[in-house]
């Protein structure tokens, strides 16, 4: 059995060391997500120094950044779901991406796609549970129903997969962050629109709580695999004028700002429905072979085994 199990997360790492994604436009897949990643930009962030006259008009005062983080989460509870760009550094053993996120409705979910080209592999993340299928476009290719391989608990153990949760649900990153050490570090222009951005601090057991669903069978590795980066997080935070989430940022005291991972909200609302797959759309490791290059493709159990 524990050779079976390295034998999927050989898989799971694949999709995600290996640059992996989906090929085609933005639509819904046929389990109600969406079959491939949206468009997102990273954007350009220039920096002015906060004064108290810095904050345009509508904005929560850039000296009380608990109110204006409460206000934004709110904000966002109603937006319910958004695009996203993920950005990673070097050696998290993940590539930058895009997709969707939908924290309206329980469980907190998104879809994932590395930015690599012509790969057809995504994953998903539902609650504490995280799966990869081929896009519905590749699984059409091959004359394949779309269908996805239950990525072992193991892969918990290993920090991308918390970093990725914490994009799941911005609600609970502002939430979270009102109760951290506060501060506005000053008005700046993000694709050209005015944000404030503001900075918390918080241990990492707060980091770990902000993650959705997590069960207290996994919560132990979470937290060591979020310890590697330091006992202490720092979220930044970019509020446009009406408080919406347009950028999250976190990294790690022992990684500091060139290890941070940063999430780019856009389009608040649009994102589709995504739920965990049933069982009848549980496969084997091994049927996803053919969507992967030689050279990663790896058996594994079947739904009996995970």
């Amino acid at each position: 059995m524990r050779e079976a199990r390295s034998a999927v997360l050989t898989v799971a790492l694949a999709v995600l060391a290996g640059g992996l994604t989906a090929c085609g436009n933005a639509g819904s897949g046929s389990d109600g997500g969406p079959s491939a990643a949206a468009s997102a930009s990273g954007g350009t962030v220039t920096s002015t120094a906060v004064t108290s006259s810095a904050v345009a008009a509508g904005k929560a005062a850039a000296t009380d950044p608990k109110a204006a983080l409460a206000a934004s989460a709110e904000v966002m509870r109603k937006a319910g779901s958004a695009r996203y760009a993920l950005s990673v550094p070097k050696g998290l053993e993940a590539e930058p991406g895009t997709g969707f996120a939908n924290w309206a409705t329980g469980p907190a979910a998104i879809e994932y796609l590395t930015d690599t080209p012509n790969a057809p592999i995504r994953v998903r993340v539902v609650g504490n549970e995280a799966y990869t299928g081929p896009t519905e476009q590749a699984a059409a290719g091959a004359g394949e129903q779309v269908f996805w391989v239950k990525t072992p608990f193991l892969m918990w153990r290993r920090p991308f997969y918390p970093q990725l949760a914490m994009a799941m649900d911005p609600v609970n990153q502002l939430t979270l962050a009102t109760a951290g050490r506060l501060s506005a570090v000053g008005t700046e222009s993000l694709d050209g629109a005015e944000v404030t951005h503001y900075r918390a601090v918080t241990d990492v057991a707060a980091v770990v709580g902000a993650i959705p669903d997590l069960t207290e069978e996994h919560r132990p590795h979470v937290e060591a695999a979020l310890k590697k980066g330091g006992e202490t997080y720092t979220l930044d935070f970019w509020l446009n004028a009406e408080q919406e989430l347009l950028r999250f940022r976190e990294f790690g005291a022992n990684d500091g700002e060139d290890r941070a991972v940063t999430v780019t909200y856009s389009a608040p609302g649009t994102a589709p429905t995504m739920t965990a797959p049933t069982h009848d759309n549980l496969r084997m490791s091994s049927d996803l072979n053919r969507f992967l290059p030689p050279s990663r493709a790896t058996t594994g159990p079947g739904r009996e085994a995970v």
